[in-house]
């Protein structure tokens, strides 16, 4: 089988843009999602944000999450960060395949990531094409579907390491989340974009 050519600085972006999150930690939240009673910080948790090789072999890019503890209701509640709801992915690694797999069959859309280092299986890229997640913006280049989040998010780390240091809020506005909101989509439709 042919190998996937994809176009070195086209990868760079990609894996620019996901590990530049690598160790971030994310602390906003400003009342409970659930009943908005006050919260109080509680611990913080590794997610996975994802995961990309790096010299021929595997590496896990995670990032920190506060919990919190609700006042009123009792609840534990997560910081806002770059995750969809139920998800153990960032949302711009899920972008990314929900971006890819509306232009190819979701094993060539493994390829298509393996080729620019990021790793996720057919199967899982399969469950988040067929769950309703928001549709995704993205801009061809090569020819090949990036979703915007992932260029903002590269943009951000590219200027980072030059000028100041990742704020969470602007990488939370990269990804299309609001610091002070959930982020919203509708449940109703659970259709392929259209």
């Amino acid at each position: 089988m042919k190998p996937i050519q994809i176009p070195p600085m086209l990868s760079a972006v990609v894996l620019n843009a996901l590990s530049g999150l690598d160790t971030m930690t994310f602390t906003l939240l400003y009342e409970c999602p659930y009943c908005s009673g006050p919260v109080k910080y509680h611990d913080n948790r590794k997610k996975r944000f994802a995961t990309i090789r790096e010299d021929d072999a595997k590496k896990v890019i995670s990032v920190q999450v506060h919990r919190f503890y609700c006042r009123q209701c009792g609840k534990l509640c997560y910081a806002k960060a770059p995750f969809y709801p139920d998800t153990k992915f960032g949302s711009p690694v899920i972008d990314l395949c929900i971006t890819l797999s509306q232009t190819y069959p979701y094993n060539h859309t493994a390829k298509i990531l393996h080729a620019m280092g990021v790793i996720v299986d057919r199967g899982t890229i399969r469950n988040f094409f067929e769950r309703n997640l928001p549709r995704v913006s993205y801009a061809k280049i090569f020819s090949v579907p990036i979703p915007l989040s992932i260029l903002y998010l590269s943009d951000l780390v590219i200027k980072s390491s030059r000028i100041y240091s990742l704020d969470e809020q602007e990488i939370l506005k990269a990804c299309g989340f609001e610091p002070g909101k959930e982020k919203r989509y509708d449940r109703s439709n659970g259709n392929r974009d259209e």
